[in-house]
């Protein structure tokens, strides 16, 4: 294994785990994967897992550091690692993480972020603001990051002020697997296509919520509108459509461009949301900004 190896980064999430030998010049020297945080029971075998799996790299240079980030700092994960409040750097993110010792390895876990809502409710994430730092530079930016719980974050002056969650993806998958709207019921498939395209626009320019516009899913199969084969991309543009809406009038105002993070399927279904928008978008994939982000961790904490 090369000496030039600079320390262990782990991106801990509910649903997987990538454990990544880093370089010192940030390259990546070898990655593995592993289960998710939901998937695993007690702190313990979190532990058992991470010593099994990167073992013969600690016994290569057992003074290797360890820098983590995500759910592995949750209340269900090894070691709860708090949050730091918004407005938030990097730098407030270094300084507040977690620092423990187990088995002779020394690691740092990453808080995530809490914020209070315009509306005065609270809301939180973690990992994702690796990601955030990974993908933007110091300045103003607006960044999403969809999936399950997509992350909207205003970025200004190199720290996250504000931000909120839009679980689509979850209410999508809820829907489509245990609602009428789709029959018969299926995960749905959203892709780039012309039904979602439609639900986008229909979104867009609708002065009803979303909460009134799913329900023309079926209503427009009925009327024969819509065809059945293409409601689950209608749905997902109803659905992304209302949660970029929703973004763009809180933090868009003054911004044209949002930096998109995630997977290149998801990203790109994004973007083609924003350009009905008038937005353009910047995509950055997910894996990429989670090294970067903690890389500019190690360089902060050293």
């Amino acid at each position: 294994m090369p000496e030039a190896a600079a320390f262990i980064g782990v991106d801990w999430g509910t649903s997987n785990a990538r454990f990544l030998l880093i370089a010192g010049n940030g390259s990546i020297i070898e990655h593995r994967s592993g289960p998710g945080i939901g998937q695993i029971d007690g702190p313990s075998v979190i532990e058992n897992i991470f010593f099994e799996t990167v073992a013969d790299w600690i016994a290569y240079s057992p003074q290797l550091s360890v820098i983590m980030a995500g759910m592995v700092g949750s209340n269900i994960g090894w070691h709860m690692a708090g949050y730091a409040d918004t407005p938030a750097t990097l730098e407030d993110i270094a300084s507040g993480m977690l620092v423990f010792e187990a088995r002779g390895t020394d690691f740092t876990i990453a808080p995530g972020l809490a914020t209070k809502r315009s509306d005065g409710l609270p809301d939180v994430m973690r990992g994702e603001e690796v990601q955030i730092f990974g993908s933007v530079a110091d300045g103003d930016a607006l960044v999403c990051l969809p999936g399950t719980h997509s992350k909207w974050a205003r970025v200004y002056g190199g720290a996250v002020t504000a931000f909120h969650t839009a679980p689509t993806g979850e209410l999508l998958d809820i829907i489509g697997r245990h609602s009428i709207l789709l029959n018969p019921k299926r995960p749905v498939a959203a892709m780039p296509g012309t039904a979602f395209l439609e639900g986008v626009e229909v979104a867009r320019d609708s002065k009803t919520g979303l909460e009134s516009l799913l329900f023309t899913v079926r209503s427009r199969q009925i009327a024969q509108t819509l065809k059945t084969e293409a409601a689950d991309g209608y749905l997902a543009g109803l659905a992304i459509g209302c949660e970029i809406k929703s973004a763009l009038a809180l933090y868009g105002a003054q911004l044209s461009v949002v930096t998109l993070v995630g997977t290149p399927q998801l990203t790109g279904l994004y973007a083609a949301a924003l350009a009905c928008f008038g937005a353009t978008a910047q995509q950055t994939d997910g894996d990429a900004a989670s090294l970067s982000g903690l890389i500019k961790l190690y360089q902060a904490r050293a």
